[in-house]
C-alpha cells in the first residue's frame, strides 16, 4: 500500500502560479487598456470645451473655456459664489459663503467630464464638450 500512495502522490503535478501564456495575456490586456486610456485623454485634450454652471438645477451660464483669458466673476442667480476662469483654460470656484469651502478646494477644473458642486448655496459647475464636438448619437442622461 505503501508502494502505492508513492505512486500517487508523485503523480500530482505542482500547480504553477501563472504560465508564460497566461502573463502573455495579462500583459496584452494590459496594453490594450493603457492604449485606450492614452487615446481618451488625447481625445479630451483636442475637444472644444465649455463650462455649464446651475444654479437651482437651472442652467445659469454656459462659458467656453479658452486659454489667455483671465477674470473673476459671479452671476446674480448666486450672488454669494465667485468662479475664476483661468488663462490656462480652467475655471474654479474662486468664493463661496459655504462653511465647509469643499467647493473651492475641488481646485481648477479643466477636462470634460469633470464637476464640482457647492451643496449649500446650490451650484453646480461641470465641464462638457462643446455640442459642435459632440456625437449626435451618444445618450445624454442629463439633458
Amino acid at each position: 500500500m505503501n508502494k502505492m500512495q508513492d505512486n500517487s502522490a508523485s503523480k500530482q503535478v505542482k500547480r504553477i502560479f501563472m504560465r508564460p501564456t497566461d502573463l502573455l495575456i495579462v500583459g496584452l490586456l494590459l496594453l490594450v487598456f493603457l492604449a485606450l486610456y492614452w487615446w481618451g485623454r488625447q481625445q479630451d485634450d483636442t475637444a472644444v470645451k465649455k463650462a455649464e454652471i446651475y444654479c437651482d438645477n437651472k442652467l445659469i451660464a454656459v462659458i467656453v473655456l479658452t486659454e489667455g483669458e483671465e477674470r473673476t466673476f459671479n452671476f446674480p442667480e448666486c450672488p454669494e459664489v465667485f468662479f475664476h476662469l483661468s488663462e490656462r483654460g480652467t475655471i474654479a470656484f474662486r468664493e463661496s459663503s459655504c462653511p465647509d469651502k469643499v467647493c473651492i478646494k475641488s481646485g481648477e477644473l479643466s477636462r470634460v467630464n469633470d464637476w464640482a458642486a457647492c451643496l449649500p448655496n446650490r451650484v453646480l459647475l461641470k465641464i462638457v464638450a462643446s455640442a459642435d464636438d459632440a456625437d449626435p448619437d451618444q445618450l445624454d442622461l442629463i439633458g
